[in-house]
């Protein structure tokens, strides 16, 4: 009972409330209308006015401020887009020096391979040790089975002599610098026609020897010097009488004359000469592989009791060819078995074959 009472009660106010605002609304439309009702209304919007004006301002003042700072944030989001952009295209812009020295270095080794009579396989470096504590040599990435081989003669874009291939693997190879003191190559100066061996030296020069001094006479600095391509008169040594025969092809650029010691009491001369292949910074290099050098049939020497074909000991005293001897462009005596004391007549040539010997001459 008391709660549906409690009920009634309720309903009564609501219906009570909802009567009275009825009622006052109506009154106050019928009151919206008059003289009096404008007045204060307006009175009302003067007195709210400034308010209104300094909400609006503080609202659009607030808008302002989070639409200042959503901009901060995006320009700081592009800032670092932009940061990382530019530090992407520095370091493409920085390798495109290497990049475009790479493409310079191969256009000018495909110019090269055309203008050599000979068959090449280009090759590019990939470990290069010039250090003067152990034999000045260059890495290649190609080996035995892109037809490279030990003895092989290597060139720059220039054309100029850079060494002979000294081990072969089955991917890469080792290249023996014509500039390393156990390298030997005979070249000529053609103007004057001195002819001399060419040995590597520790201070990156070549020291060219043996020249005759009346061809020394006429050398002159600056002028360029060739592999000769041609065998030389036996030396008192065996392993100078090894190196009669450069197994290096003819007429390629070796370097230039930067000195000449001229000694009037001394029967052959010196000179010193700048090598023209750039040893220490070319990337791709040319390994003639068509050319048939190196050691060949073995050749005796006057002065040699011994049968065509037999060989003395390194170092067997006495040995020479005669000058007017010569052998074959591309074949070489053997070492230490060539020059055999005690024979006289012309050189004879072998009809064996010597084996292969790896030193580079």
């Amino acid at each position: 009972m008391n709660a549906i009472t409690a009920t009634r009660r309720t309903i009564r106010r609501e219906w009570t409330a909802f009567g009275a605002l009825l009622i006052v609304s109506v009154g106050l439309m019928g009151m919206s209308g008059t003289e009096t009702a404008h007045q204060i209304q307006s009175a009302v919007n003067v007195a709210v006015g400034p308010v209104e004006t300094f909400l609006n301002g503080l609202n659009d003042t607030a808008s302002s401020y989070w639409s200042a700072l959503t901009q901060i944030d995006r320009l700081r989001t592009q800032n670092e887009q932009l940061k990382q952009q530019n530090t992407t295209l520095q370091e493409e812009l920085n390798r495109m020096a290497a990049i475009a020295k790479l493409n310079d270095d191969w256009s000018k080794i495909t110019a090269a391979a055309a203008g050599v009579p000979y068959q090449t396989t280009p090759v590019r470096v990939i470990v290069r040790d010039i250090s003067d504590v152990s034999e000045l040599t260059l890495i290649v990435d190609k080996g035995s089975d892109d037809g490279l081989r030990e003895g092989q003669v290597v060139v720059d874009a220039g054309g100029a002599v850079v060494g002979r291939i000294q081990d072969v693997d089955a991917t890469v190879s080792t290249v023996l610098l014509v500039s390393d003191p156990t390298s030997v190559v005979v070249g000529t100066e053609a103007k004057s026609g001195a002819t001399g061996t060419i040995h590597g030296s520790i201070s990156g020069q070549l020291q060219m020897s043996y020249i005759d001094s009346t061809a020394a006479s006429k050398m002159t600095i600056g002028e360029p010097v060739t592999t000769a391509g041609e065998s030389l008169p036996c030396a008192t040594d065996a392993l100078a009488c090894a190196s009669a025969t450069s197994p290096y092809p003819p007429g390629l650029l070796i370097g230039s004359i930067a000195s000449i010691t001229k000694d009037p009491n001394a029967v052959v001369q010196s000179a010193t000469i700048t090598p023209a292949a750039h040893l220490n910074d070319s990337t791709f290099l040319l390994v003639i592989v068509d050319y048939q050098g190196g050691f060949g049939p073995v050749v005796t020497c006057p002065g040699s009791s011994s049968s065509p074909g037999s060989s003395s000991s390194p170092g067997s005293p006495g040995s020479s060819v005669s000058p007017g001897s010569s052998v074959s462009p591309g074949s070489s005596a053997v070492p230490g078995g060539n020059c055999v004391p005690g024979s006289s007549g012309p050189p004879t040539v072998s009809p064996s074959i010597a084996p292969r010997v790896t030193a580079a001459y």
